[in-house]
Parts: C-alpha cells; sequence; structure tokens
C-alpha cells in the first residue's frame, strides 16, 4: 500500500512539488524553533534585555531561505531573479530605514557591554537623569524636574556619556559668576555660609560644599557650586534655594 502511495506520488508532478514544499517547510520550521531557543537562552545568559528581535531576525531569515529553496522546483521561478529584484526595493528600504539600523546596533552594543543599565544616572549633553528605560532604538531618562528625555541610541554611541556616581547623582551644580572686582576671599565665605544655611534641610552634613573655580568668562570669574544632598529627590527644592540665597549678592555680576 505505501509503495503504491509512493509510486503515484514520485509520477505525478504536482505531488512531487506538494511534497518538497512540506518537508522544505518541516525542516525550516524545526530549524527556526531550534535556532530561536538557542538565541533566546544566549540572550538571557547575557542578561541583555527584548532580545525577541533577533530572534524574530533569525525566523524570518530562516523561512526567506526555506522559501529560495522551493522556488524554482515548486513555483518554477529563479531564485537570483528573485534575490536581484529583492536587491534593489531592498537598497531603497534600507535608505529610508539607516536612522532606525543605526540606533538598533548601537542598542545592542548598548545591551551587550552594558554600558548602562536602567536605574543608572547619567548625562549626555545638556541632558541629565535616571534610565528609566533601554530598548533597541532609544532609551529613555527622566530628570530631576520629572521631564522625560527619549534619546536615540546613535546619539549615545557619539557623544560623550556620562555614567554619575550616587554621590554625584545626588549633588545640585550651580554656576556663578563674580564681578571681577569682588573680594574672591569674602566673596567664597558669604557663598558657602548663605548655601550652607539656604539648603540645611536638604544637603548632607557629612560632605563639604565645593566650590569649583572655572577662570574667567564673558562676565566675570565663573565658579561653581557643588552641594551634596541626602537624597537626588531634593535636587529641584535645593537648587531654588541656592538661586534664591545668591540672586541679591553684590559680588554677583549677573545670572
Amino acid at each position: 500500500m505505501l509503495n503504491n502511495v509512493i509510486t503515484i506520488v514520485m509520477e505525478n508532478e504536482l505531488a512531487r512539488k506538494i511534497l518538497f514544499l512540506v518537508v522544505v517547510a518541516i525542516g525550516a520550521y524545526v530549524v527556526q524553533k531550534v535556532a530561536c531557543k538557542a538565541i533566546k537562552h544566549l540572550f538571557e545568559k547575557g542578561n541583555v534585555p527584548q532580545g525577541s528581535i533577533f530572534v524574530n531576525l533569525t525566523r524570518t531569515l530562516i523561512w526567506f531561505f526555506a522559501l529560495l529553496m522551493v522556488l524554482e522546483p515548486v513555483f518554477g521561478v529563479k531564485p537570483t531573479a528573485f534575490v536581484a529584484a529583492l536587491g534593489v526595493t531592498s537598497i531603497a528600504i534600507s535608505f529610508g530605514l539607516q536612522n532606525t539600523i543605526s540606533n538598533v546596533i548601537s542598542g545592542l552594543g548598548l545591551m551587550l557591554a552594558h554600558v548602562i543599565e536602567v536605574g543608572d544616572w547619567i548625562e549626555v549633553g545638556s541632558y541629565q537623569g535616571v534610565v528609566t528605560d533601554i530598548t533597541w532604538r532609544s532609551t529613555t531618562i527622566k530628570s530631576l524636574i520629572g521631564d522625560v528625555i527619549v534619546i536615540p541610541n546613535s546619539v549615545l554611541n557619539t557623544t560623550t556619556l556620562r555614567k554619575m556616581s550616587p554621590l554625584s547623582a545626588r549633588a545640585v551644580t550651580i554656576p556663578l559668576d563674580i564681578h571681577p572686582e569682588a573680594d574672591m576671599v569674602e566673596v567664597e565665605r558669604d557663598i558657602r555660609a548663605s548655601v550652607e544655611a539656604a539648603t540645611a534641610e536638604w544637603r548632607d552634613p557629612d560632605l563639604p560644599i565645593d566650590l569649583i573655580e572655572q577662570g574667567y568668562g564673558s562676565f566675570g570669574f565663573r565658579m561653581d557650586v557643588r552641594v551634596p544632598l541626602r537624597s537626588m529627590e531634593y535636587g529641584l527644592l535645593a537648587r531654588s534655594a541656592i538661586v534664591a540665597a545668591c540672586s541679591q549678592r553684590s559680588w554677583l555680576a549677573r545670572w
């Protein structure tokens, strides 16, 4: 009985095509199951989130090659002609998706190298905040005042990224321009006293207030006042208190 079925199938061209199609489909299904399971295990072992994009990409490639295998035997279409036509289309699409591709590749590098992780405080250009989410395309941070900032991963790879220590993250820095004719000894004494009193409620009493000299600028002598806080949540309150304490000082060149 089985021999008769096999003979009929081999003598019938349509049956042969269907059989070949089924065998290739079953083989592709088995291969993609094994490959996807291995990729998932690899990403989980490396503690890399959102590995599903590469699982889906692998699945797509396996079924693409399976399609190439059946094009000529089953459908009578030359694979070379199909690939050539697809290549022209892919080039056009790639130009439109080049930014997305760049972000995905950058995101892969960030995740594999664990450059940043959720919960880290980072500074990128003029933006500063805590990392709340990392995807293949972008990284989301939340600033002290609650602003949500979405930064493309390609920007993180081409811009200086500062990963802040816990101490640095819970400190506020205020730039001051000191009048050129001011007595710097008296100014520093006044700044320390004013800032200590203004931030006493939120400042870390075990750490000193830093006065960082930055040299002369367009409005006078530039100095940064760095105040360590007990918690980063006090950043906005402390910043406002420092500005209020220093805004009316005679030695202030401008604000």
